[in-house]
C-alpha cells in the first residue's frame, strides 16, 4: 500500500511537466473462472458489476502515445446452489502503462493496448448473513496481472479538452499465488475518458 502511494505522489509531481491528464470511469462486467485444486471447475459463479476510475499521465495531440497511471477497479460477482446464495465484493488498486493509436486523421476513433499490476484492497464474501474475508483465501491473494484492449471514440474534441467514449476487455491472472485453487476473471468495460491539456 505504502508503495501504491508513493506511485501516486510521483504521478502528480510528474504531471507539471506533462502534456496533460485524463481521468476515466465506468461501469465492469465482470466473469470468473475457479478451479479447486482437483481441477474442478465451479458453474455458480454468476457475472456481476461494479465501477472502475482510472487516472494518468497521456497525450492529446498524438496519433501513437504512451500513457500511465493508477487505477482502482471493483471486480464482483454472485453466485450460488439455489439454498446458499453469496457475494463476492472484490476491490483491485494498481498502475498500469497503455498504449494509444488513432486510426484516422481526425484522431475520432481509437485503439488501446495496456497491461496493469495490481492487488486486492478489500474483499469480501456475503453467505446469508455471514461476511466472510477474501483476503484470507490464497487464490485472492498476491499480485494480478491483467493485458487489456480497448476502442475510443472521441465525441468532443477542443485544443484543451477531449472527450470520449471507451470500451475495454480485461484479463485478470493472479501471477504470484501459490494456491492449488486458481481463479481467474475477465471483465468488460463501458465508460467515459476525460483528457485535459
Amino acid at each position: 500500500m505504502k508503495k501504491l502511494i508513493l506511485f501516486g505522489f510521483m504521478l502528480i509531481a510528474t504531471s507539471i511537466s506533462a502534456q496533460d491528464i485524463f481521468f476515466e470511469t465506468g461501469m465492469n462486467f465482470t466473469s470468473y473462472a475457479y478451479a479447486d485444486s482437483d481441477g474442478n471447475s465451479n458453474d455458480n459463479i454468476k457475472p456481476a458489476s461494479g465501477i472502475y476510475m482510472r487516472a494518468g499521465l497521456g497525450s492529446i495531440g498524438d496519433r501513437s502515445s504512451i500513457s500511465y497511471g493508477i487505477s482502482l477497479n471493483q471486480f464482483n460477482a454472485m453466485g450460488g446452489n439455489g439454498f446458499d446464495l453469496y457475494d463476492w465484493r472484490v476491490t483491485h488498486i494498481g498502475g498500469f502503462a497503455q498504449w494509444n493509436k488513432y486510426f484516422n486523421w481526425y484522431e475520432t476513433f481509437g485503439f488501446s493496448a495496456a497491461f496493469e499490476l495490481s492487488t486486492m484492497a478489500s474483499g469480501k464474501q456475503v453467505l446469508g448473513n455471514n461476511t466472510y474475508k477474501l483476503s484470507e483465501y490464497d487464490e485472492f491473494k498476491g499480485i494480478w496481472g491483467s493485458p487489456r484492449l480497448g476502442l475510443n471514440y472521441q465525441i468532443i474534441s477542443t485544443d484543451s479538452v477531449l472527450l470520449a467514449l471507451c470500451y475495454n476487455f480485461q484479463l485478470g491472472l493472479n501471477i504470484t499465488s501459490g494456491s492449488k485453487e486458481k481463479l481467474s476473471f475477465n471483465t468488460h468495460q463501458l465508460g467515459i475518458k476525460l483528457n485535459i491539456q
